[in-house]
């Protein structure tokens, strides 16, 4: 396994070199297999062993060092305090991603922490990243878990485990804030440069490649909070430190699903205010570029700035619209924000399940509405929301290809709190069967798995009560 180690270029001021510390008894205990055959990694290798486990000491290893706003308050020195990166891989076609293990051990970041990860929140984001890719959304990506029998403490002893991940990039909104707010503009100046030329470089041949590097990133942000809307997405944690630069989702830790429609909807009962609500997302996520825009205010006027981050309201609404527009199975143009709520508002006031309501919707044809009127209390408002709905849909498509297309969608399948509960608590008694049936409907979960049906049921009433907090 050949890593290139172009961050490592940029010099001691962006990292700490650091190492794996390898856990007691520690067994790689999942790969995956067909993103290690992307990034061509060979698990035959001894050599790629090792490297992944730490039992291989490979130079130029790094911690991070980055800032961030942190539920609102700013935190000047942060940096990777559980992770290390190892390099990067590059694909045949000349991509580069970096290779990060996650729960690698103490780091001079990691401050009150133990530099740990805990096999709860290793699975957890092993398969909510592997989801979110299924469902085409940017994410950093699970290569391979390792548990152990070395217990970590968060709320109670629990195994440790360590994740190898891997993203385009781990550069964050906090790397920018770090150095523009401890005032060192040439490391500034230096890390501007590194993002373009290996991460923007088609802003090199504009008038103003800085500033279009800005305006991209507000775009591709946009991007990303749009598809988390349409799918019912909770981050949870939308710190500055926990953002992008290219629009990728990371950091997972106390994410969710939606499953009752609530726009107020907090999934991290560490927040306690709601700063972070399904709701506020969007508003957030622009909270966030300001931030970032702070950091870029050496470059160019406030009023450059001030441009660039009103695209970001316009592209979200658009990326949106587009994301719903095939989620009702209409023709380009036909949703209106009318038809939406009325949906929504049926959603909620049934307590459908959001994303099985999708699914549903679907599978209704104007010949057989029952489809939909018999999973209702208020069949009347159901079936003045179908003729609207018809109104609109019913443009001359073929009906059958636009319900094949809704199907391709909308998921059958999501990652519900109590499925990743359950199967986290099977890892932690050494059972792995769930946590991989689990994974294979996550994988592909367009997909109808008749085999697997009771895994898209919606969430008992003890499941819709589970709390995720930070620590996981």
């Amino acid at each position: 396994m050949f890593l290139h180690h172009r961050f490592h270029g940029l010099g001691p001021a962006f990292y700490s070199e650091e190492r794996i510390k390898p856990l007691n008894e520690q067994r790689l205990v999942e790969i995956n297999e067909p993103l290690a055959q992307f990034l061509n990694v060979d698990f035959k290798d001894p050599t790629t062993l090792d490297t992944l486990s730490g039992e291989l000491d490979i130079p130029k290893c790094l911690s991070m060092v980055y800032a961030g706003h942190q539920f609102g308050g700013f935190s000047p020195k942060l940096g990777d305090g559980r992770g290390v990166l190892l390099g990067e891989l590059e694909t045949q076609n000349g991509d580069f991603y970096d290779l990060h293990i996650k729960g690698a051990g103490l780091t001079p970041f990691s401050r009150m922490g133990d530099g740990r990860a805990v096999l709860r929140s290793s699975i957890r984001e092993y398969l909510v990243s592997e989801y979110m890719h299924a469902l085409g959304i940017p994410s950093s990506r699970a290569l391979a878990l390792y548990d152990s029998t070395q217990a970590i403490y968060r709320e109670r002893p629990e195994p440790g485990a360590m994740l190898a991940r891997v993203a385009k990039t781990h550069i964050r909104f906090g790397h920018f804030e770090y150095f523009y707010y401890s005032g060192k503009t040439d490391e500034l100046d230096a890390l501007m440069q590194y993002c373009l030329e290996h991460h923007f470089p088609h802003c090199l041949d504009e008038e103003l490649p800085i500033l279009s590097m800005f305006q991209d990133i507000v775009l591709r942000t946009a991007n990303m909070i749009a598809h988390w809307q349409a799918v019912g997405f909770q981050h949870g944690v939308m710190n500055t430190d926990n953002f992008s630069i290219l629009g990728e989702t990371i950091d997972y830790g106390p994410y969710g699903f939606m499953e009752e429609y609530d726009p107020s909807w907090v999934c991290n009962h560490s927040d306690h205010e709601g700063r972070y609500a399904f709701g506020r997302q969007p508003s957030v996520g622009l909270w966030n570029l300001n931030c970032l825009a702070r950091s870029f205010s050496n470059y160019f006027t406030r009023d450059q700035l001030v441009d660039s981050l009103k695209q970001y309201e316009t592209r979200l609404e658009m990326h949106f619209s587009r994301l719903m527009t095939d989620k009702m199975g209409l023709s380009k143009g036909a949703l209106t924000e009318e038809l939406l709520k009325e949906w929504l508002a049926i959603i909620t006031k049934e307590g459908l399940d959001y994303t099985s309501a999708f699914r549903l919707l679907s599978t209704v044809s104007k010949a057989s509405p029952a489809t939909l009127l018999d999973e209702v209390v208020d069949r009347s408002a159901a079936s003045e929301f179908l003729d609207h709905y018809w109104s609109q849909r019913d443009d001359g498509r073929d009906q059958n290809e636009v319900s094949a297309s809704m199907l391709k969608a909308n998921p059958k399948f999501v990652l519900r709190n109590y499925l990743a509960h359950e199967t986290i608590e099977s890892a932690e008694q050494g059972n792995y069967l769930p946590f991989r049936k689990l994974l294979n409907v996550l994988s592909k979960p367009f997909d109808e798995h008749e085999e697997c049906k009771e895994l898209a049921m919606p969430s008992p009433e003890w499941g819709k009560r589970l709390e995720v907090s930070c620590s996981s």
